[in-house]
């Protein structure tokens, strides 16, 4: 527990960024949040429990990772700005199972990081993140060779409608395809942007991806489906032959065979494929003299 228990951490977070003329970067992506009770309701959608470790990936002035620390067994908070010690030092003063590093977490060995303070148990992530990393460190997350157990985030609006988003729709992308192949995603609930300091331009989602025990698909390939998912969707409105020649260096009529061996018209286009349908493709190329 903190060291002044009668201090609200929203007021200890205010006074510390005041103190240390603490100034947000737009490049960084930081909008702070500093509500407690805001946040609280967060971390009870988040179902944050006592026997979990946390890594929450941009702590700001830290009072989500103070509030996480009061939940949790171990929270872990990876922090790219180094002008956010003295502010963090400050917040989290007393909450001696929060641990802040300063890396950048696109470049950071998040095996080693979890391995070292969650000692190889199973962990969370649960965070405000910078919207501008969104999609990249759900990929990175999710296809990690040590994923969390779950991801808590705050994402814009327009974000978490593509992870919600079926085959078939237009925002259906790469991205959903990759996050709903990890876990089940759902939408705990909205922020307007005068939650935040300073408020972004957008309407927030809090989403959250519990990660399948049963995947819908079981590729026997992990790596190369997800080298195929990014193909299927990198120029929308050419068909899946189009975008597999050159994706993978295959002929016309090599790409046609594989998506023939699936079962699938050769016009059909990669958008509207479901997981399973991806799967086939897979399957055929797996089958076929072709390498990905």
């Amino acid at each position: 527990m903190s060291q002044d228990t009668f201090v609200s951490l929203e007021l200890r977070a205010r006074v510390a960024l005041e103190k240390h003329r603490f100034k947000t970067t737009h490049s960084l992506g930081q909008n702070f949040l500093l509500s407690e009770s805001l946040i609280a309701l967060l971390l009870d959608d988040a179902e944050v429990c006592p026997e979990d470790n946390v890594l929450e990936i941009g702590p700001g002035a830290g009072v989500m990772t103070a509030l996480l620390a009061r939940r949790a067994k171990r929270v872990l908070a990876v922090e790219v700005d180094k002008g956010l010690e003295p502010v963090l030092d400050d917040v989290l003063a007393g909450e001696d199972n929060a641990r802040v590093v300063f890396s950048d977490i696109m470049k950071a060995d998040i095996r080693a990081l979890v391995d070292e303070y969650f000692v190889g148990e199973p962990y969370r992530v649960v965070a405000n993140l910078p919207y501008y990393i969104t999609a990249d460190i759900l990929l990175r997350l999710t296809s990690s060779d040590c994923p969390p157990e779950s991801i808590a985030i705050m994402v814009q609006k327009e974000a978490a409608e593509r992870v919600m988003s079926v085959p078939g729709k237009k925002q259906w992308c790469a991205l959903a395809a990759e996050l709903q192949f990890y876990g089940s995603a759902r939408v705990l609930t909205e922020v307007a942007p005068e939650a935040f300091d300073p408020p972004p331009h957008v309407t927030s989602a809090f989403i959250r991806i519990d990660r399948w025990s049963n995947p819908p698909v079981a590729p026997k390939d992990e790596k190369a489906f997800r080298k195929l998912i990014r193909a299927a969707f990198a120029m929308r409105r050419k068909t899946l032959v189009n975008n597999l020649k050159p994706a993978f260096g295959l002929s016309q009529e090599a790409a046609r065979e594989v998506v023939l061996a699936a079962g699938l018209d050769e016009r059909v286009r990669g958008e509207a494929l479901t997981l399973e349908e991806l799967n086939r493709v897979l399957d055929a190329f797996l089958e076929s003299s072709c390498i990905l």
